[in-house]
């Protein structure tokens, strides 16, 4: 029994292992992080759901603008009370209620009605509906754009602190080497005891550093993991991303206009207007057609007898036309509250234009100068390049020393990781660039047909 029990847990032990294993992640790509937080996000399958719930309002509400048919039937006892000799039954709607037979009675009736009205009341309200439907949609894009700025930021982060690292402690190697060098040149009285003493401190501030790194990293780790569900170590793999250089915004106002965050708020402008004619066509007349067929039999002794039994008993067909007269203010006041929620929408789509224009030059300013930046680096570092191809043949010929060529190579290194860091920033701002530039070009590259729908 007992050695049952053991195989059991360690069968248990053996799942948890393997279920917390496919937690981790090896290495970690820009695409594998957009994609692992867009399934990881909680934020977005609630936006997701409420474009369900909305899209099921617009159904119903569209659904309102067809005939309503409905079919009812009742079977009863009824016993007379009155004990007066009457010699007619009384009757309400083909029913009697009154009289001296007491028996099992039974009504059957068909009746439909179609509103008229509908179409000038109703068919605006859905219309409200299907664009509240279609602005919950680019909310969830919204949604789903936010998170990624924010992964795409982290990314960018720790892939910076992965350089960083990778090359800190290549330089804290020189230093360590520089320090060891100046250390034995100074038996030598080559070098001052301060001059060894200044290497020894860059080396420790080197290493101070490179803490300073590890700790960034750790923190971008727990915070990209918070959105993607993965865990991240010090040991996971980032890949860099490259600098494209094809982005190209021929129109900005087409750009503004075709983001997620404006199309939300002119989807709420058209619902705000679509409810406010259906509250100004409030003061219309309801016009309707009805029918009704009704079936009716009275049996004193059966009960099956009178249901199979039932025979015709009339119809009725006509226009009912409903028109308010007085109603304290309601109609009058709701039309000037929807006047009044057209014009703060209106107002909140210039203020979406307005920010996601500053947005987008502000980050096409950035860009530019970024990329400036960048190709000073870039020629700095093959200019360094060269230097340490004409130092190393120089050191093999005598003519530099260990120590030179090992300071060069610190202060070459050094350029080489800004020259790293600024390519990374570089494509960071790319990936920022296009995702507000063409937002459903962005996600069909990084996740093929996922989009927010219903």
């Amino acid at each position: 029994m007992f050695r049952y029990l053991s195989l059991i847990l360690m069968f248990f032990s053996y799942a948890i292992i393997i279920a917390n294993k496919s937690c981790f992640a090896e290495s970690l790509t820009y695409v594998s992080a957009i994609r692992d937080g867009i399934n990881h996000s909680a934020n977005l399958r609630v936006r997701m759901e409420e474009v369900n719930i909305a899209n099921a309002q617009y159904k119903g509400s569209r659904a309102e603008l067809y005939p309503a048919i409905n079919i009812n039937s009742r079977i009863e006892r009824y016993e007379n009370l009155d004990n007066r000799n009457q010699q007619t039954i009384d009757t309400i709607g083909n029913e009697v209620v009154g009289g001296n037979q007491s028996a099992w009675r039974a009504a059957v009736s068909l009746s439909g009605q179609y509103y008229i009205s509908h179409w000038y009341k109703k068919r605006y309200e859905a219309q409200y509906y299907e664009k509240i439907r279609d602005s919950n949609v680019h909310n969830c894009e919204t949604t789903a754009k936010k998170m990624i700025r924010d992964v795409t930021e982290i990314f960018g982060a720790m892939a910076e602190g992965k350089i960083k690292l990778k090359y800190s402690v290549d330089i804290l190697r020189r230093l360590h080497g520089i320090t060891k060098l100046k250390e034995q040149a100074m038996v030598l009285g080559q070098f001052s005891y301060e001059d060894v003493l200044k290497a020894q401190s860059d080396a420790v501030n080197m290493e101070k550093e490179i803490s300073k790194i590890k700790k960034e990293i750790k923190e971008c780790s727990v915070n990209l993991g918070n959105y993607t569900g993965k865990i991240y170590t010090g040991d996971t793999e980032v890949s860099q991303l490259s600098p494209q250089g094809q982005l190209s915004m021929t129109d900005g106002i087409e750009v503004i206009l075709a983001t997620p965050e404006y199309q939300t708020r002119l989807r709420e402008l058209e619902a705000v207007r679509s409810k406010q004619k259906s509250a100004a066509n409030n003061f219309l007349p309801d016009i309707s057609l009805y029918a009704r067929y009704d079936l009716y039999n009275a049996n004193p002794n059966n009960m099956e007898t009178t249901f199979n039994d039932v025979r015709q008993a009339g119809y009725s067909a006509g226009i009912l036309i409903s028109l308010p007269l007085f109603d304290g203010g309601i109609r009058k006041w709701e039309r000037q509250r929807n006047i009044h929620e057209v014009r703060k929408q209106e107002e909140s789509v210039w203020v979406t234009y307005a920010e996601k224009n500053k947005d987008i030059k502000t980050l096409l300013a950035g860009y530019d100068e970024l990329k400036k930046t960048y190709h000073h680096y870039k020629k700095l570092n093959e200019q360094y390049g060269k230097i340490m191809i004409i130092n190393r043949k120089a050191h093999l010929l005598g003519e530099r020393s260990s120590l030179d060529l090992m300071d060069l190579e610190k202060n070459a290194l050094a350029v080489e990781r800004d020259y790293q860091v600024l390519r990374n920033s570089l494509s960071i701002y790319e990936k920022h660039l296009a995702l507000e530039i063409n937002y459903k070009q962005f996600m069909s590259d990084h996740y093929g047909d996922w989009a927010c729908k219903y």
